[in-house]
């Protein structure tokens, strides 16, 4: 159950607020600050989104993957978590946790070389891998506490665990975990964190994967009221095509979540999102946007738009895309450019982000 927290995610969880009753969006993008394709500082002075239109996203997500040495090192996501939150970003911690029941730190559950080891309840009390999965909520804790702004008080920061628990591509997915079980060991995370950890930095998070056709859908595997402070979705466009009803299944599905929202008094966000290509061309493979050729080359201020459109869609309180890992895997549009200026590649959607950057519903960092 929730417990006292520091003003500054009373303050935070406000802001998400404040912003969904605007009319305005504020927009994320993950692993800003210390991953990017432009950048060639790590340390949250630079992101593709700044690089581009002067600006940090408003909203920048970081993951637990670097407490493991993917995406960077712990020392490394602390230094820019600092400065990014100099800068006036909101950080929200998503934890691709690793499979507890492996060797190794895999996440997915869907290789054909081992079952799902029925990781959930093994790792909560009682379980014979409890043990190793405090030893992770630790490494999280630590994380929490070094993370601190010129004062020395702990950064705010929104925890996102256990996402898209609805598919079945992690080992917390509806296949390999019970929906009672999810919500236990969500419970027990929170409760660890900060009644045996004394985190109090963080806001709560939940953030199945769209789309929804009702309440009792997305309500399924909630941990309810007393443990969550934002409600969230996870969606992708994925081969996006004239014909494939994505805005009207995500009006439907955004609807159900402002629905639930006012019931339930908690923010709104679009908490990943994104253009898949998931397509070849004749230089590769492309997941997210493709370098060129892409069918939708408004696909911001088209998304704009339609979030613009009715009122659920406005209540949105911010909408994260998801990373830029490389010049085959990237989700927001970039541009490279010589220390003298000279444009060495500008993507074909550039101009249409910076569009959506400068429209005055779009909030960036100050």
């Amino acid at each position: 159950m929730l417990s006292d927290r520091t003003p500054g995610v009373y303050e935070l969880i406000e802001k998400l607020e404040d912003t969904a009753y605007s009319g305005n969006f504020m927009f994320g993008h993950q692993n800003a600050g210390h991953i990017g394709v432009s950048i060639d500082a790590f340390d949250g002075t630079q992101s593709d989104v700044k690089n581009l239109v002067g600006k940090h996203p408003a909203v920048v997500g970081i993951d637990t993957l670097s407490f493991l040495g993917y995406e960077g090192t712990m020392d490394q996501l602390v230094k820019t978590v600092m400065q990014l939150h100099r800068e006036g970003c909101i950080i929200t911690l998503s934890s691709h946790m690793p499979n507890f029941s492996l060797g190794g730190d895999d996440f997915y559950d869907y290789s054909p070389n081992f079952t799902d080891g029925n990781v959930g309840p093994r790792i909560l009390p009682g379980g014979d891998l409890n043990a190793k999965y405090l030893r992770f909520l630790d490494m999280i804790a630590e994380f929490a506490r070094r993370c601190v702004d010129v004062d020395g008080e702990m950064i705010p920061m929104i925890f996102r665990p256990f996402h898209e628990d609805n598919g079945n591509w992690f080992w917390w997915g509806k296949k390999h975990l019970a929906d009672d079980k999810f919500i236990t060991l969500f419970r027990y995370t929170i409760d660890y964190l900060q009644n045996e950890k004394d985190i109090t930095n963080f806001a709560y998070c939940y953030s199945p994967n769209g789309f929804f056709e009702s309440r009792e859908q997305y309500l399924k595997r909630y941990p309810g009221d007393d443990y969550i402070d934002l409600l969230g979705m996870d969606i992708y466009r994925d081969r996006p095509s004239e014909d494939d009803k994505f805005y009207e299944k995500m009006q439907e599905s955004l609807m159900i979540l402002w629905s639930l929202s006012l019931d339930h008094g908690k923010p709104y966000a679009i908490t990943e999102l994104g253009m898949r290509v998931l397509d070849s061309l004749e230089v590769g493979y492309y997941e997210g946007l493709a370098p060129h050729g892409n069918s939708i080359k408004n696909w911001y201020t088209e998304f704009l738009s339609f979030l613009s459109s009715f009122e659920a869609g406005t209540r949105c309180a911010y909408l994260l895309a998801w990373a830029n890992f490389s010049d085959q895997q990237f989700w927001v549009p970039y541009e490279i450019k010589e220390k003298d200026g000279t444009v060495l590649f500008r993507h074909e959607m550039c101009d249409d982000f910076e569009a959506f950057c400068k429209d005055s519903r779009v909030i960036l960092a100050p």
